[in-house]
C-alpha cells in the first residue's frame, strides 16, 4: 500500500515564533485587566446610582407625608421627643389632626408613621430632627433627614439631606 503525500511544497510554512507568542499574550492580558477595570467601575457606579435613587425616593415620601399631615394639625397638640434612648434627640413627632393622632419617628435605621397602623416609609435613614426653628413662631417646625446606604463593598455613603419647613394652618 501506498502511503499518501501530506508534503505541499508550494504552501508557506506558517507559525509563531516564541517572541511573538509572548507579545500576543502580553497585549491580551493588558486588554483583559483594562476590561475588567473598567466592569468593577461601572458595577460601583451602578450600585451607587440605584442607592442615590432608592434614598431619593425614600427623601420625598418621608418629607410629603410629615408635610401633607402637619399642615393640617393643631399647633397646641405638637409634641416632639425620641421614641427611646437609644434614638436620637428629637426624632419623634407627634401632633393631632381633626381629632386624629399622627406620630413619625425613627427607630433603628427605619422612619415610621403612625396613623391607624404603624407603617414604615423609610429602611435607610441615618438621623432624623424635628425642631423649632429659632423663632417665637410656634407653627414653623423644621424637620431634617439624613439618609445613608451601603454601596458597593460595603462602603457607607450619606448621599442626601432633606431639609423642609412645615407651617401649621391650624
Amino acid at each position: 500500500m501506498k502511503k499518501p503525500n501530506f508534503h505541499f511544497p508550494n504552501l508557506p510554512i506558517s507559525g509563531f515564533t516564541i517572541v511573538e507568542l509572548m507579545i500576543n499574550v502580553v497585549t491580551i492580558s493588558i486588554i483583559a485587566g483594562a476590561l475588567s477595570a473598567l466592569f468593577f467601575k461601572w458595577i460601583q457606579l451602578w450600585y451607587l446610582s440605584s442607592a442615590k435613587a432608592e434614598i431619593q425616593r425614600d427623601a420625598r415620601t418621608c418629607v410629603s407625608a410629615v408635610d401633607k399631615h402637619l399642615r393640617q394639625a393643631t399647633a397646641s397638640s405638637v409634641v416632639i421627643d425620641r421614641y427611646d434612648s437609644n434614638q436620637p434627640p428629637y426624632s419623634r413627632l407627634f401632633f393631632t389632626k381633626a381629632g386624629q393622632q399622627f406620630i413619625y419617628y425613627q427607630k433603628g435605621q427605619e422612619f415610621y408613621e403612625v396613623i391607624n397602623s404603624t407603617k414604615t416609609i423609610a429602611k435607610c435613614v441615618r438621623c432624623v430632627q424635628f425642631i423649632y426653628p429659632e423663632t417665637a413662631d410656634d407653627s414653623i417646625i423644621a424637620m431634617s433627614i439624613a439618609f445613608e446606604k451601603k454601596t458597593y463593598s460595603s462602603q457607607t455613603k450619606a448621599l442626601q439631606l432633606s431639609v423642609a419647613k412645615v407651617r401649621i394652618m391650624n
